[in-house]
């Protein structure tokens, strides 16, 4: 492999980790997703069973879904990012909503070290030259 295949190894690995998992508004009926985003991970409310109590217990489960949208009261999108598996789920059922976003502080972070260790390696292979000559 050449220096510009390392390069581009590099930059990919720092890239992935830019990003991460940022709360958005809750959709309500009628409306939209803010900003839009292209996947979104949601908790819903899953079930609900009466007690001995008659009190409503319910849990809490996650689903990612691709091409999210609010159509009526629905919030719809797809299990699969080659939209096979469409899902559609009630607004009202919808506990919290995340997208993806990019992190300004581990962008910042990945770039740093990155040159930090090109530095290290550099200084390193410096190092080893001057060693070997003498």
């Amino acid at each position: 492999m050449t220096r510009a295949h390392y390069s581009l190894i590099v930059a990919l690995l720092c890239l992935s980790g830019c990003q991460g998992w940022h709360q958005v508004a809750r959709p309500s009926a009628g409306g939209s997703l803010e900003g839009n985003p292209d996947i979104v991970r949601v908790t819903r409310t899953v079930g609900c069973g009466a007690t001995p109590t008659r009190e409503c217990v319910a849990s809490h489960g996650t689903v990612t879904l691709y091409n999210p949208r609010v159509k009526g009261d629905s919030l719809i999108g797809y299990y699969d990012s080659n939209q096979r598996e469409r899902v559609a789920m009630h607004v009202r059922d919808v506990v919290s909503v995340e997208s993806r976003k990019t992190d300004a502080a581990r962008t910042a972070g990945a770039a740093l070290g990155t040159v930090a260790l090109i530095g290290l390696a550099a200084v390193l292979a410096v190092l080893a030259l001057l060693s070997s000559t003498y």
